[in-house]
Formats: C-alpha cells, structure tokens, sequence
C-alpha cells in the first residue's frame, strides 16, 4: 500500500458496534476540525486493506481510541477473515478464523432483521473483507452484523442474498 492509497472504508466504532460505510474523499480526514468533530460519540478509522488477510487501521485526528476500540476492531476482523490488524502503536496477530456460525443485525432505519450462515455468505463476506453494509429492504446503511443465538419472537428474519443484476 502507498500512503496516498485511499481507503476502503470510514469506520464508526460506538458502544462495541462497528458500521463501516464506504470510503469517500469529502470524508473529513486532517486540517481544521469541523464543530461536529468536537461533539463526536464515536472512534472514527479508516481502513486499508494491505492484502487479503491484513488490514491497516488509521484512526480519524481527533478521533477518540482506546484498547476498547482495538479489541472491538480485533473481534469483528477475527470474524470477517482477517488474520492481521495494523492498529496505531501495534500490529495484532489475530486468531484462527472461528467457525462458521449464524450472524445477524438489525437495521436502525427502518427496523428489518438480517440473519444468514450459508456457507457461500460467508465466502462472499471474507473475500470482501466485510458484512454487507446496506438493507435490502431500505437501502440505509448497517452495522457490522454480529453473532446471534436466538431470533426475537415474532420478528421477521430474511437471509442475505448478493444482488446481482
């Protein structure tokens, strides 16, 4: 990687929850902070993918970071494949990748629930480096989905499908 390489995504690390959107160069990045960086709630990093297992994590200026953050980073890239975490001041040699288990999440926007263990979703999710991070249902952006044991009753569970068209 070169350092002008952009990113492959902003990540938002707030309360164990990782969101990944898109990396875009009107993202705030150096210089002047704007207001809203004074009243930031997250850890905000961008993400460079180095190879297909390593990932390099630079964290937003003004950003808050922690070792909460690094262990919340380390956690969901354990998951999604990854073996190596270049995060600021280390590199963390992650463990092997888990077992395939069922993931979900929840949309904030419009409320719908994603739940899926296919083997093809999770070969789809390592090669990309990271969950599917729209909803199907409404197109707003999701959370990096997690591990989950039970459904909520009555909640209406749809499994991923890649759109191709």
């Amino acid at each position: 990687m070169h350092c002008h390489d952009d990113p492959m995504c902003r990540a938002s690390i707030r309360g164990g929850t990782v969101t990944l959107n898109r990396w875009s160069p009107v993202l705030y990045r150096a210089g002047p902070a704007p207001l809203a960086m004074a009243r930031l709630q997250a850890s905000l990093a961008d993400l460079h993918r180095l190879d297909e297992d390593e990932l390099l994590v630079v964290p937003v200026p003004g950003s808050p970071w922690g070792l909460a953050v690094d262990a919340t980073l380390a956690a969901w890239a354990t998951r999604v494949g990854y073996r190596r975490l270049w995060l600021p001041g280390h590199v963390a040699t992650l463990d092997e990748l888990p077992e395939l288990s069922t993931v979900a999440v929840d949309c904030p926007t419009c409320g719908a629930r994603w739940e899926d263990e296919a083997v093809g979703f999770w070969e789809m999710v390592r090669e990309d480096g990271w969950f599917p991070g729209f909803c199907r249902a409404c197109g707003g952006s999701l959370p990096e989905w997690t591990e989950e044991s039970a459904v909520d009753e009555g909640q209406k569970v749809v499994q991923f499908e890649r759109y191709v068209g």
